[in-house]
């Protein structure tokens, strides 16, 4: 089974449609601001004065990025995937994290990658939606409990993001920071207890941001760089030949 929150939950689903991954790469690299930032700054102004400043909650509303993972995941259901999946979600309705095994994909991924005030929140079900990496940047806690898996692989990826200068976002990104050392450990407990193995991988990459995807391929080989390295943590003795990049 594959987990993610957030972007992961992104990479996560693409790769559980079973597709070679390689076209996904392409996807990736070949993204550029204009393709997925909606409109400019006078039309973002327009939506923040239709909406006013109670019902605006973020830049984009998220319709160019579905339109660019449409072609990938359409409108799969959980169930149509030769992979299972699991997606963490921070449900605003319900106030908790939840991790969603079925419906629809697409839109499960999009609540997953709404992140804070960039995206708006999202909406499905009746229900509001953030990003999952707030609640749990690392969606395995189901995977501890489940009696038939006994080896846990685990990816965070440090993108070397700066700093920032404005006390909102660096008190929202400090308690994210919090709230992920804190279930951390929380879940190394739980999995000690349960007599799973967790392999906790890190990739620090070159930081992107929307303006600029230069560094993309580097980050990606950093990526590869891991897998490689701990190749037969990672398999054991089980055989993804998706991931051909281990033979290479």
């Amino acid at each position: 089974m594959v987990t993610g929150s957030s972007s992961g939950a992104m990479i996560g689903a693409l790769y559980a449609t079973g597709r070679e991954m390689v076209e996904f790469e392409s996807l990736i690299l070949g993204l550029r601001k204009k393709d997925f930032w909606e409109g400019n700054s006078l039309t973002m102004l327009g939506r923040l004065l239709r909406k006013g400043l109670n019902g605006y909650s973020g830049v984009l509303t998220g319709k160019a990025t579905r339109k660019i993972l449409y072609p990938y995941l359409g409108n799969k259901k959980f169930s149509d995937l030769p992979i299972k999946l699991g997606i963490a979600v921070s449900n605003l309705s319900k106030n908790k994290r939840e991790l969603i095994t079925d419906g629809n994909v697409l839109d499960a991924v999009m609540a997953s990658i709404a992140f804070p005030f960039l995206y708006e929140v999202q909406e499905f079900q009746g229900q509001e939606f953030l990003d999952g990496g707030i609640g749990d940047g690392e969606p395995i806690k189901e995977l501890i409990l489940d009696s038939s898996i006994d080896r846990i692989v685990i990816h965070q990826v440090n993108n070397n993001r700066p700093v920032s200068r404005n006390t909102m976002k660096r008190a929202l990104d400090a308690s994210v920071q919090i709230i992920e050392s804190e279930t951390e450990d929380l879940k190394s407990l739980l999995a000690k207890e349960k007599g799973k193995k967790l392999i906790r991988l890190e990739t620090n990459t070159p930081y992107l941001s929307p303006n600029d995807f230069s560094k993309g391929k580097f980050a990606l080989a950093e990526g590869r760089g891991t897998a490689y390295r701990n190749k037969a943590e990672i398999l054991g003795d089980l055989e993804l030949p998706v991931f051909n990049f281990f033979n290479q």
